[in-house]
């Protein structure tokens, strides 16, 4: 110690000579000095490589501090305790007492902290970065302090679905409750896609004011889908840590109810979130995210972090984690005992869809609970089942006593059902041979991408969504709502609803109203077909901009849900091109124009014929070429109008009354048959 104290002396010498000369270190310094030496402490590195490495070295110094601190367990400060008592006695100093208890809280929050990483690293599978980075975001406040906000962390979730998002949120919410590290392990949930337009701001404020009085971490999922009514409001939520409300509000039975009257004692004005972590979540990446909310939004975030997509390899950790779960379920509800062979494993790598993460596995063990539950109903025993899964011919099946089951095979068949039912009503449809052929050319395509991307090879991101031009009654709307349960059938559309509209339903009546309607109406159609009847009529001039609002809406909804929506804009072949032309930007996206001829006279005839025996009726056969000629005559004088479906079922309704008649009249006449005389060949323009 006094030679590290001699050579500090005369280290200040050299210091003071280096400075102020060689008389410095006998005089006292001045303010004259001090100014000096403030001013040249830049030099000192060249006094002493001593000093130079000291100075160098602080941050290592500091590192190891803390890397000790991290690595010190009770036993080790249990040591270190015994060892000062018998230098200093049990009279510690005041401060050496301090000192202890800041190592000891420390160590004990590492240790809370490193048991909390640790679980989720058990249940969040694959995800060892992600885990580290949630645990140090909410462990961030205890060493760094709130934000300036007055929140404890402001944190921003990235990462795709079946990621482990919102997994991990909830594991890490009952961990933290556990060890004691926050008040309560109740999550709330605010999604953000559930307030599009300005008449949902009373719900938001509602359901803020109820989050932030039963959790400690409020999750806001989707900030994707937020409104742009809303962006100031979340906003103001991170950069203040509380809401002002622009409304008075009172509270009655714990709800948050609008008044009108300054009279009203204890109104709410704020919410505060002052001593809440905050978790948004989303799908977008940070590029994408910044067009979205802002760079002022991502800013304020105390912590940035994602998930990584699951990969093949991936498979090798997880897939054991799930057959567990999955043979306890089967054990636990169906008394079945199963087990899998190696194959099943190697088929699952062999069939891996990138994109899909985690849900890869969720849906092929929810379809072989599926089919087991059909095996139990089928083979009704209180005793234990063992089956065996395995892999034939590239199939899942399931095997008891030699006997094989396919996993198919026991699977209801629904889907394939609804597809031949589909293809049927295309069949049944008079014409539009082409586009039958398209429609199911659509199977082959997306079958030809599934297993490319199971063999690794890029695969072809197309738009699906498609304009129908033609004139009215040639099949644009049938096609659409056929087309819907098709895709649903060969699993491109999760519902496959068809969701008709006009402007009417889109475009609101007041500044403000169209961009939340439009996302009504989108949302209604989320997982279907989106069909916007006489879409031209969209766009009425550069003045429209209720109109040019709806458009804009409706292009990033067709970005954000390109996966589970498909939008077909129909109308006239003349008003859609001119439509289109004047949106160059909404032309690209729609790359799939169809075009509906109108009937020929013969397929008119034909649709006259289905049209009479859905209701009931056949048509005599001396009918035919009389009729046919007469559509032939009706569509050469108006060729616009005429040549569509909608003419021939206005005529064989005309018929139907005039038969009555006749039949009311003729006893004997067939009740089902329509003759010659019961049809009407005059042209008349209420026909067309």
């Amino acid at each position: 110690m006094a030679d590290y104290r001699r050579r500090k002396e005369e280290e200040k010498e050299k210091l003071m000579e280096k400075v102020f000369g060689k008389d410095a270190p006998n005089r006292r310094l001045t303010e004259e000095d001090l100014e000096l030496l403030r001013a040249n402490l830049l030099d000192i590195d060249s006094l002493s490589p001593e000093w130079k490495s000291i100075k160098e070295n602080s941050q290592k110094l500091q590192e190891q501090t803390q890397q000790m601190l991290n690595n010190f367990t009770d036993a080790d400060l249990d040591r270190l305790r015994n060892e000062i008592r018998k230098d200093f006695g049990d009279q510690l100093p005041v401060e050496t007492q301090e000192e202890l208890t800041v190592i000891h809280q420390q160590m004990s929050l590492n240790s809370k902290y490193e048991d909390v990483e640790a679980r989720l690293n058990e249940e969040v599978l694959c995800q060892k970065d992600y885990n580290h980075s949630l645990t140090v975001a909410f462990r961030r406040p205890t060493i760094m302090g709130v934000q300036p906000s007055g929140l404890k962390n402001s944190i921003l979730i990235i990462g795709q679905k079946a990621t482990g998002r919102h997994t991990s949120v909830n594991l890490i919410s009952r961990l933290l409750k556990e060890q004691e590290l926050i008040s309560n392990d109740e999550l709330s949930f605010i999604d953000l896609s559930q307030y599009s337009g300005k008449e949902f701001e009373a719900n938001l404020v509602q359901d803020l004011y109820t989050a932030t009085h039963k959790s400690a971490i409020i999750v806001f999922d989707n900030l994707e889908t937020i409104s742009a009514n809303f962006l100031p409001t979340i906003t103001e939520i991170v950069t203040d840590g509380q809401l002002t409300l622009s409304k008075r509000y009172t509270l009655s039975n714990k709800q948050l109810v609008e008044t009108a009257t300054s009279l009203v004692k204890d109104t709410v004005k704020t919410i505060s979130f002052k001593g809440k972590y905050l978790v948004f979540m989303t799908t977008l990446k940070v590029e994408k995210l910044l067009e979205v909310v802002g760079a002022r939004f991502i800013n304020t975030m105390g912590d940035v972090i994602k998930t990584k997509d699951i990969v093949k390899e991936d498979l090798e950790v997880i897939y054991p984690v799930k057959l567990k779960a999955f043979r306890k379920k089967c054990m636990d509800l169906l008394k079945i005992d199963i087990k899998a062979s190696k194959a099943v494993r190697t088929y699952l790598n062999d069939n891996f869809i990138d994109r899909e993460n985690v849900r890869y596995l969720n849906n092929f063990f929810d379809r072989c609970y599926e089919a087991l539950a059909e095996y139990k109903l089928k083979n009704l025993t209180d005793e234990v089942i063992s089956l065996k899964i395995s892999v034939k011919d590239n199939q899942i099946v399931f095997i008891k006593d030699q006997e094989e089951s396919k996993l198919e095979e026991l699977l209801p068949h629904v889907l394939e059902n609804a597809k031949e039912e589909a293809q049927k009503e295309l069949d049944q449809l008079v014409g539009l041979e082409e586009i039958k052929k398209y429609i199911l050319s659509l199977e082959d395509f997306y079958e030809a991408q599934k297993i490319r991307e199971k063999q690794g090879l890029k695969t072809s991101e197309v738009s699906k969504h498609m304009i129908f031009t033609g004139n009215p009654g040639t099949g644009k709307t049938t096609i659409a709502r056929v087309l819907a349960k098709y895709l649903k059938a060969i699993g491109v559309l999760s519902n496959g609803q068809l969701v008709e509209v006009s402007r009417n339903d889109l475009v609101g009546k007041y500044l403000g109203h169209t961009a939340p309607q439009t996302m009504q109406v989108i949302k209604s159609a989320l997982g279907g077909i989106l069909f916007i009847d006489e879409a031209y009529s969209l766009y009425r001039g550069t003045n429209d901009s209720f109109g040019l609002e709806a458009i804009d809406t409706l292009v990033k909804a067709m970005e954000d849900n390109r996966d589970d929506l498909i939008v077909i804009l129909a109308g006239y072949t003349k008003e859609m091109k001119v439509f289109l032309e004047s949106n160059s930007g909404l032309a690209s996206r729609f790359p799939n124009q169809i075009e509906f001829p109108d009937y020929t006279a013969e397929e008119l005839y034909d649709i006259t014929v289905i049209q009479a025996k859905s209701k009931g009726y056949r048509l005599h056969e001396l009918i035919r070429e009389p009729l046919t000629e007469y559509y032939r005559q009706v569509q050469a004088s108006d060729s616009v109008r005429s040549g569509n479906g909608r003419l021939a079922r206005n005529m064989i309704e005309e018929a139907i009354i005039h038969q009555s008649k006749r039949i009311i009249a003729d006893k004997d006449a067939e009740l089902d048959l329509i003759i010659l005389e019961d049809i009407d060949f005059k042209i008349k323009s209420d026909n067309i």
